[in-house]
């Protein structure tokens, strides 16, 4: 063989040994994004059955935003929570990377009101068949829940969001 020869095949060699790397390097971050999506749903599901479990009645008040509104004798979780093995994005306020959210208004975080749109709907909590402005803390009967869980991991910045809606049992 000539030197010639052997610096081409050492080129197509370098080439593919390159794109194998490549392809073994995307691979990983891929299996690494799947892991933390993965990670993040089955939170947010443990997150929604908890809620489930919980006094229908005081649930409303135990996980929104406002500590005015905490029922007295038990420690309430509040909105925010942390998942293990995520981290929280560059642009989080509060540094946990989970968030369950009612159809509040942002000034209003212990107010539930239904005369906002929550997944594209209005609603009517206290099934009363009027949409209004009033407070419904007090009386609904199905609560709207939204349970987003943001995170910074290998590939950027991810999210994944749950709904659903629990009626009074």
């Amino acid at each position: 063989m000539t030197m010639v020869e052997v610096c081409v095949s050492m080129v197509v060699l370098l080439v593919a040994i390159g794109g194998t790397l490549s392809t073994i390097s995307g691979h990983l971050v891929l299996g690494e994004s799947a892991r933390e999506t993965a990670l993040a749903y089955l939170e947010a599901q443990r997150l929604v059955e908890r809620l489930k479990a919980e006094d229908f009645r005081t649930l409303f008040a135990r996980y929104n935003a406002s500590a005015a509104d905490d029922p007295a004798g038990t420690p309430s979780p509040g909105a925010n929570f942390d998942v293990a093995g995520l981290a929280p994005s560059p642009t989080d306020q509060d540094g946990r990377v989970g968030r369950i959210s009612f159809p509040v208004r942002d000034d209003e975080p212990a107010k539930l009101r239904e005369d906002l749109e929550f997944n594209g709907r209005t609603l009517d909590l206290n099934a009363d068949g009027n949409s209004d402005p009033d407070d419904h803390s007090n009386d609904f009967v199905v609560l709207p829940i939204r349970v987003r869980i943001a995170w910074r991991g290998r590939s950027g910045s991810r999210f994944i969001e749950i709904q659903t809606i629990l009626a009074s049992p």
